[in-house]
């Protein structure tokens, strides 16, 4: 038969002792006595016992003290106390003292079997809730989630230690403070939406995110899971477990930002391949009416020849945007040369002045004397100013006045760097459009009036001349936008060699133009005429080669990009076929220059002249050309 417990029988009285003792032992309980309070504590030591059966009067120790010493010793054992007395009193001091119970003399032993049986029954449901409680504390204080039990009014009545170290608050500090006080307005309203959801009986995800404001203000996002304690049908509380998910935000923050990295690239690629396919076709035209408005510059009379310079300034002006254009691709490098700021300044206020003035903009110029010479590209720094003062006009016509744009320079970090600013009193720019005020594309005009490349390519510009460009501005206070610039010394050249009288140009060669847009041939022919050359044109590299089997030629000026036989692969050819004729080919490329193209003009060495041409480019490679070719005669 199994024990059913272990019983210590404490009595002065041996024929109490061995009655209570067999009869416990008869019903399965292992039994130990002892005659004194002394003997019945070094039992006690020897072993555990679940119940002691104690007279409370003994020979060496009361009852009581020894009840108070026995719960020292053994706090989870269960006493029944055995009195001859009846003392009403001395039970009602057992019982404080948190014995069981009490039995009078003479005890039936039914009653102490069934006094017995209960006592070892809490005896063991104390110790299991405790070792319950032990288990759930150890959990609780252990587990990496921070645990909320509040009641139905939503009050902290309970935080574990990770819910103290994540809010910033100790248990005693959350008195009646509602775990809602902890979330930010912004998840509060969404907790409160959630709430009202779940009363409806909708289905909602398991576990939601939430920003918790800690007790020193700092903020900290968890993600959090409540779950409803239901007692008897009826809702007593709910617990939630929340846990740290800030260095999870962190890495998705991360993630987005090198998507949008990755985004970005691919937009400025295919921007790049848009923009260089533009060039390429706006490169021709120019060229063909930059040239011949240099041809009827030199040869028409003069108020034909006024006419065509106004022609080719403005045919110039639209070659240095394709070559911005070119510059935000990334297809074309910074032509650096010594650049005052405040001159650029001055001239892009002067080329949309007329527009502000009818628009009633007032221009302040608070332009630093001081402002040191910068070495940078001066066409692509001009275009940022007129787009940055394009944009801050169009944003006055928003305002009714006073319009005042102020462009503001000065140096700063020690003279080692220069600032413009560009303010104007305008509305300012929204937050929400701040992140992306410098992408490509982007633009918060309204459809039609903008195309959003124009802060893209500042930005392109700018941080091409390891600068920076930033708002510098809040919301609805106008928009000032500053450009920081290095101050970088000038590439050391040699110095030029004295100036020796002008040789004089060489006339009467024979030229071969090789070209596959008629109009760019053609125009190339007259340019080239009015040095007093003989030119032939041929329209692909093939045409080209069979002209040079039949004759010869001093020059031979040939497009880079063209069908059926390119420029590389008609040098090539005459690698091969006519190498002598190799140092007296001039390439003229579009700007648009693919990997392989760069190379084979790298390999090549040949010189290049760059669309849209202008006569003085022309003139200045031909000439040269043609005077190494006839010094080697």
């Amino acid at each position: 038969m199994s024990v059913r417990a272990t019983v210590l029988v404490v009595a002065d009285d041996p024929g109490s002792r061995e009655s209570v003792g067999h009869a416990l032992r008869a019903t399965g309980y292992a039994v130990e006595t002892a005659a004194s309070g002394a003997h019945g504590l070094e039992c006690l030591r020897r072993g555990g016992f679940e119940v002691a059966v104690v007279d409370i009067t003994l020979p060496d120790i009361s009852g009581l003290e020894l009840l108070r010493a026995l719960r020292d010793q053994a706090p989870d054992l269960e006493v029944v106390f055995v009195t001859g007395g009846g003392s009403l009193r001395a039970a009602i001091e057992a019982i404080d003292g948190a014995a069981f119970a009490y039995l009078t003399k003479p005890v039936e032993m039914d009653h102490l079997l069934a006094v017995l049986a209960k006592a070892v029954e809490r005896g063991r449901l104390t110790r299991a809730l405790r070792e319950s409680e032990a288990r759930h504390r150890l959990i609780s204080e252990h587990i990496t989630d921070g645990v909320f039990l509040v009641d139905t009014e939503g009050r902290v009545v309970f935080a574990n230690r990770r819910a103290e170290e994540l809010s910033g608050y100790s248990q005693a500090e959350f008195g009646d403070r509602s775990i809602l006080s902890l979330l930010t307005p912004e998840s509060l309203e969404r907790a409160e939406a959630r709430a009202a959801a779940a009363r409806t009986g909708a289905t909602l995800p398991p576990f939601f995110e939430a920003e918790l404001v800690r007790k020193d203000g700092s903020r900290i996002w968890v993600e959090a899971h409540d779950t409803a304690i239901v007692r008897d049908g009826l809702v007593v509380g709910r617990l939630g477990v929340v846990r740290d998910v800030a260095e999870r935000k962190r890495a998705e923050a991360e993630l987005a930002r090198q998507r949008e990295t990755i985004y970005q690239s691919e937009k400025l690629a295919a921007m790049g391949q848009l923009l260089a396919g533009v060039a390429h076709e706006l490169n021709n035209p120019l060229s063909v009416v930059i040239g011949h408005a240099a041809i009827l510059r030199n040869t028409a009379e003069a108020s034909v020849a006024e006419r065509a310079g106004k022609i080719a300034q403005a045919a110039e002006r639209c070659a240095r945007i394709v070559k911005n254009f070119l510059a935000l691709a990334r297809q074309r490098p910074l032509e650096r040369e010594p650049v005052s700021l405040n001159q650029i300044v001055r001239e892009g206020v002067e080329l949309v002045a007329y527009q502000l003035r009818v628009d009633d903009v007032a221009v302040v110029l608070d332009l630093a004397d001081d402002v040191p010479t910068l070495w940078a590209d001066s066409h692509q720094l001009h275009q940022v100013v007129v787009n940055l003062i394009s944009n801050a006009h169009h944003a006055m016509r928003e305002t009714a006045g006073p319009r005042r744009l102020t462009l503001h320079t000065r140096t700063a970090a020690g003279r080692a760097q220069v600032v413009l600013e560009v303010a104007d009193t305008g509305p300012g720019v929204a937050a929400e459009h701040r992140p992306r005020l410098f992408e490509p594309f982007f633009t918060t005009k309204p459809a039609g009036e903008g195309t959003g490349l124009g802060l893209a390519l500042c930005r392109g510009v700018v941080e091409e001349h390891q600068g920076r460009i930033t708002l510098a501005s809040g919301e609805g206070q106008g928009a000032v936008f500053r450009i920081e610039l290095p101050v970088e010394a000038a590439e050391l050249r040699p110095p030029e060699p004295p100036h020796a009288a002008p040789a004089a140009p060489v006339r009467g060669c024979t030229v071969l133009v090789v070209d596959d847009e008629p109009e760019i041939a053609r125009m190339l022919a007259d340019m080239l005429a009015g040095d007093g050359h003989r030119v032939e044109t041929a329209a692909d590299g093939f045409e080209a080669l069979a002209r040079l089997d039949r004759a010869v030629y001093d020059l031979v000026l040939c497009d880079l990009r063209m069908p059926k036989l390119d420029g590389a692969g008609f040098y090539r050819e005459v690698a091969r076929r006519r190498p002598e004729l190799l140092p007296r080919i001039v390439f003229v490329t579009g700007d648009t220059l693919t990997p392989e193209s760069t190379r084979f003009l790298a390999r090549a060495g040949a010189p290049t002249v760059t669309k849209p041409l202008t006569p003085d480019d022309i003139h200045r490679v031909t000439q040269q050309v043609l005077r190494n070719h006839l010094s080697r005669r």
